[in-house]
């Protein structure tokens, strides 16, 4: 998004999350098939998690659809710092990470499961991302999942909802979709990422792998701000 943003200035918001959605779906996709070839994929949890997530997708596409481009910025780039900063503060803390993944979960854990895929689902709705920022924590702290399997889950939640999300645009008259852009940059993206989650899964410990995201997330925000500034 903020890629985007920064390079095809002639673009809406509205006009570059369905081609977000398209990439995200191809990191997402690629992950959770190297997730899952080492068994680090809960198939079942993440069918709950995208049941839920798709009751938030709308929302957010209509969201992003109906306002106005420096609305959508301020919001992405505030989601961005607030996720970025707790994940800051846990590198800080050096809060342990799980080392197992359980198989049961109580009502009141799967409700608030539920409750954050709906939001998982509105941030795939209005910023066009994988949600990985929002169900990764989940799926970390409220289900006390390890990392690399919460990430392999997400990415198969991602891979679910960023097709319904982009159906969304499609169908909305007002939202131009650019597919030459589509058709360039989605498999490029597909095979990085797919390179990608392998050297991570090898060679990245959870430690650095936190960090680089939380690196990312700040910079990300940094040019949304940046892009507000200039307008």
């Amino acid at each position: 998004m903020p890629i985007m943003d920064l390079f095809f200035v002639s673009l809406m918001m509205k006009d570059i999350v369905p081609i977000s959605l398209c990439l995200a779906f191809a990191t997402m996709a690629s992950a959770a098939y190297s997730h899952s070839r080492k068994g680090l994929v809960d198939f079942k949890l993440g069918a709950f998690l995208a049941a839920g997530g798709l009751v938030g997708v709308g929302g957010g596409a209509l969201f992003t659809i109906g306002a106005a481009d420096q609305a959508v910025k301020v919001a992405f780039a505030a989601m961005l710092v607030t996720v970025a900063t707790k994940m800051l503060y846990d590198l800080q803390k050096a809060r342990k990470d799980y080392t197992t993944c359980p198989t049961t979960f109580s009502i009141r854990c799967r409700l608030a499961g539920l409750g954050v895929s709906i939001l998982t689902g509105f941030l795939i709705g209005s910023f066009g991302v994988g949600g990985g920022v929002v169900s990764v924590p989940l799926i970390i702290y409220v289900f006390k999942f390890e990392p690399r399997r919460a990430i392999g889950t997400s990415a198969f939640v991602g891979s679910l909802l960023t097709p319904a999300a982009f159906a969304v645009y499609l169908l909305n008259e007002s939202v131009t979709i650019d597919f030459d852009i589509v058709a360039v940059l989605a498999p490029v993206v597909f095979v990085f990422a797919l390179l990608g989650s392998r050297w991570g899964l090898a060679k990245l410990k959870t430690k650095m792998v936190k960090t680089i995201f939380t690196c990312g997330l700040y910079l990300a925000a940094a040019e949304m701000i940046y892009s507000l500034l200039l307008q």
